[in-house]
């Protein structure tokens, strides 16, 4: 029956190329239901071939992949009972929990992945062609930091496992370059600063090691630009918290790392690699305020565009095409009084004119990492 029905026109009366061009200029949110129609629409619009044209007549979409702590509902209607436990006893202190949100760039909307498991917290995410790996971060239940390896296909919503990471380590550099992804610094379950690193291939599900960086580098930035990944200051196990300038990239041709000195500024906050395989700064003080792009090593950074009014507070940015996603805490009037929510802000990397984006309640949580996928 499977096979009589594959051979069944797309769209009876249409011949099957216009078919194909029609179903190609589905909006991505009516995916779901096209794979239930038919074994053929289903294995039609889950094939990268079908992705690839909707690139070429315009039709992608760009989807924004945040680690982002969920906002609780407010609970409102308890029970009598439930209120006064918690009169008696007190806030309660527990750990953020986190989701994978998705932002459609180009549609301006958002919803929520579903997951076959709870997200780590402080997971770091990355992009290979059209798949997300999620990797990382400190086991919801225990605390501790995993290894843990999970790869999204967003065109089927299918997840599967992939290999671990060799070690254990917790706010690392990762970033993903010509079909990997880079991990480098952080730290191990002691609190000690690690110089080493490695890259994952998402296609043949393995790890490879990297020789180790010049220096430690905990809470390092990960970028991916200029054909290079790059791990951005961080600070060594006796310097807690003293973050360095320098960074370091990785010369793949020469299985090497290179130093490179005053890359990063207080108060730079973010690095993100934006279209043409530029490096961006987005930061919210000192001299390192607006955003700004790094000109390389003697030339530093040259300003790009003012923050809009209303920024404040710890930008978490993200680029998607032609667009930079930046959620950061929203003040109101000139942003110099008094504490906002998290807000979204999208900035166009040609006309450097920065665009409010609505954002639902339940996405204004803190972003730790964030990557784009073009479907």
């Amino acid at each position: 029956m499977e096979r009589e029905e594959f051979y069944k026109a797309l769209l009876p009366g249409l011949p099957d190329d216009i078919a194909f061009d029609c179903l190609a200029r589905v909006p991505l949110r009516f995916h779901p239901g096209l794979r239930l129609v038919c074994c053929r629409w289903r294995d039609l619009v889950t094939a990268p071939s079908f992705h690839r044209h909707r690139e070429r007549i315009g039709t992608a979409e760009d989807l924004i992949f945040l680690v982002q702590a969920v906002v609780p509902v407010e609970k409102g209607g308890g029970s009598e009972e439930e209120e006064e436990e918690e009169k008696e006893g007190g806030a309660v202190c527990q750990p953020p929990v986190y989701g994978l949100s998705a932002y459609n760039a180009t549609l301006g909307s958002w919803h929520r992945v579903a997951m076959p498991a709870p997200v780590p917290l402080f997971a770091q995410v990355a992009a290979v062609g059209r798949e997300v790996v999620l990797l990382g971060g400190w086991d919801p239940a225990s605390m501790e930091p995993t290894t843990e390896v999970r790869v999204l296909d967003p065109a089927t919503g299918g997840w599967r496992r992939g290999a671990a990471m060799a070690a254990a380590r917790s706010f690392f550099a990762c970033a993903a370059l010509a079909g990997r992804v880079y991990v480098a610094g952080g730290h191990d379950e002691q609190k000690n600063a690690l110089r080493s690193g490695e890259s994952y291939d998402p296609t043949a599900d393995a790890w490879t090691a990297l020789p180790e960086m010049g220096e430690e580098r905990d809470e390092c930035q990960g970028v991916a630009a200029g054909g290079r990944f790059w791990a951005v200051s961080g600070y060594g196990t006796e310097g807690q918290g003293r973050f360095v300038g320098a960074a370091e990239w990785y010369d793949a041709a020469a299985g090497a790392w290179r130093r490179e000195e005053g890359l990063w500024e207080a108060g730079a906050a973010a690095c993100v690699g934006v279209a043409g395989g530029r490096m961006w700064s987005v930061g919210c003080g000192g001299g390192a305020g607006g955003v700004r792009e790094y000109e390389g090593s003697g030339r530093g950074w040259k300003e790009v565009a003012p923050l809009p009014v209303g920024m404040r507070l710890g930008p978490s940015p993200c680029a998607a095409g032609e667009k930079v996603l930046v959620m950061a805490v929203e003040t109101e009037g000139d942003g110099r009084n008094g504490r906002g929510a998290h807000g979204a802000w999208v900035l166009e990397v040609g006309s450097r004119r920065w665009t409010r984006t609505e954002t639902p309640l339940g996405f204004t949580g803190f972003v730790f990492a964030a990557t784009a996928v073009r479907l």
